[in-house]
């Protein structure tokens, strides 16, 4: 059998980033403070069911809580190595630019519109996500439903895609920005 996942470890980083005692855990989770201690100083093993209560009041998956997510001092992503979407017909390009990033719900890519062209259409999101846009280069107008937006090098908007997004650039020159989607608010819609 392979090594137990350092659960105490991570319930005691993640409860003290949000900056919960013991009893603040207790009372979300409905673990006692006393198990608590004993899980966070891996003196005691949780079930599962507690473990998926403890994980449900620190508000992450069960699988979150046993994996070790301790980041490294410094997460490098290469220009080469990362994930890069580029539309064939408009030349749109968007790029992931910290994947590491995604584990904690937030989302940082990068868009290069050439000009006079749109990213297209993008339905509206979950309810509950948080997107910011800052204008790199160029001028980019922004539609949000029936509003338009428009930015320039140095501006930036924030607002909540919960109507249909739309990336255009109307100019001579390309436009570079970029997006940082927080999604840990999100709504998951449960069937």
């Amino acid at each position: 059998m392979a090594n137990p996942p350092d659960i105490g470890g991570n319930v005691r980083r993640r409860r003290q980033a949000l900056g919960w005692t013991l009893e603040t855990l207790a009372e979300a989770s409905g673990v006692s403070a006393a198990m608590l201690s004993e899980v966070e100083r891996a003196l005691k093993n949780p079930t599962v069911k507690l473990s998926y209560e403890i994980a449900r009041a620190l508000g992450c998956s069960l699988t979150d809580l046993l994996e070790d997510t301790r980041p490294s001092a410094a997460i490098v992503v290469r220009a080469a190595a990362r994930r890069s979407l580029v539309d064939p017909e408009t030349g749109v390009a968007r790029h992931t630019l910290s994947p590491e990033m995604l584990r904690r719900g937030l989302e940082l890519v990068a868009y290069e519109l050439p000009p006079r062209t749109s990213a297209g259409p993008m339905v509206a999101n979950r309810a509950g996500i948080l997107e910011h846009v800052a204008v790199v280069r160029g001028t980019l107008t922004l539609r949000l439903g029936e509003a338009a937006h428009v930015l320039r090098t140095g501006d930036g908007v924030t607002y909540t895609p919960d109507v249909t997004v739309e990336y255009v650039n109307d100019g001579a020159r390309v436009c570079e920005f970029v997006l940082l989607a927080d999604t840990s608010q999100a709504r998951r819609d449960r069937t």
